[in-house]
C-alpha cells in the first residue's frame, strides 16, 4: 500500500511541518507520494496534476491510475502527526479492507447512527448519513476510490454529493490510529488559508517555526 498526501503548490509551507511529523510519529511508515500541481516536494516523491479545482477529482484519478497498490492511505498536507501512529490497529484495517469495504475513516466516529460490525473498534456508516463518503485522512480501496471520483468537482463538491456506489464506509469508534489533532467541530491544520493557532503552538513546540508573513492565524 502506499500513502498519498494530496496538496498543491499553495500549501508547500506545509512540506517540512508535515514531514517532521511524519518521520517522527511513524518512522516505519509506507512510502508516501505527493500530489501537487506543479511544485516538487522535497522529501517524498512527487506526482504533479496540473488542474484547476473544480476538476481536483479528475487530478487525483490521474495520480491513482499511476499506483498500482491495491490499498491507498489518503492524506491531506496540513494532517501533522500529533503522537505515535497505532501500527497494530492500521494493520488490522488494512487486513480487513475488503469485499464491498470501500474506505475505513481514521476519524472518530460521530454520529450516533453508525451501526456496529464485527471488526474491533470500527462502525459501519449509516447509508445517506452526513459525510458518510469523505476524504478526510482513511484507508481505500484504490479501485474502489477511482469509482468514488468518477464525477469531477472540488474536494467539497466530492463530500456534497456524497457518490458512494453501492459501497460500505467504516469509521474508527476506538483509540486514535493517526491522530492529526481533529477533534470533532474543531479545526486543524489550515482553514480558508489561515493556520489554526492551536496548529502554530503544536508545530513550535515541535521545533518547527511557522512563518505567518506568508498566511497569518485565524481570528
Amino acid at each position: 500500500m502506499k500513502i498519498l498526501v494530496l496538496s498543491c503548490d499553495i500549501y508547500e509551507d506545509t512540506f517540512e511541518a508535515f514531514h517532521h511529523c511524519m518521520e517522527k510519529y511513524w518512522p516505519d511508515h509506507p512510502q508516501i507520494i505527493y500530489q501537487t500541481e506543479t511544485v516538487q516536494n522535497p522529501y517524498y516523491k512527487t506526482i504533479n496534476a496540473n488542474y484547476p479545482l473544480e476538476q481536483w477529482s479528475r487530478g487525483v484519478r490521474e495520480v491513482l491510475k499511476q499506483i498500482k497498490d491495491k490499498q491507498i492511505l489518503l492524506m491531506v498536507c496540513d494532517c501533522f502527526i500529533r503522537k505515535p501512529v497505532d501500527v497494530e490497529r492500521f494493520k488490522y484495517a488494512c487486513e480487513n479492507l475488503k469485499g464491498n469495504i470501500a474506505c475505513i475513516n481514521f476519524e472518530k466516529t460521530f454520529d450516533y447512527n453508525d451501526e456496529d460490525t464485527d471488526l474491533i473498534g470500527f462502525k459501519k456508516r449509516r447509508r445517506g448519513s452526513d459525510f458518510e463518503v469523505s476524504i478526510m485522512c482513511g484507508l481505500w480501496d484504490r479501485e474502489k476510490l477511482l469509482n468514488v471520483l468518477s464525477v469531477d468537482g472540488d474536494p467539497w463538491y466530492m463530500e456534497r454529493i456524497q457518490n458512494h456506489c453501492g459501497y460500505d464506509y467504516l469509521i474508527n469508534s476506538g483509540d486514535y490510529i493517526i491522530d492529526w489533532g481533529y477533534i470533532t467541530h474543531k479545526g486543524f491544520g489550515i482553514s480558508n488559508q489561515l493556520w489554526y493557532k492551536e496548529t502554530v503552538d503544536f508545530l513550535e513546540s515541535e521545533g518547527i517555526h511557522v512563518d505567518l508573513t506568508k498566511r497569518g492565524i485565524r481570528p
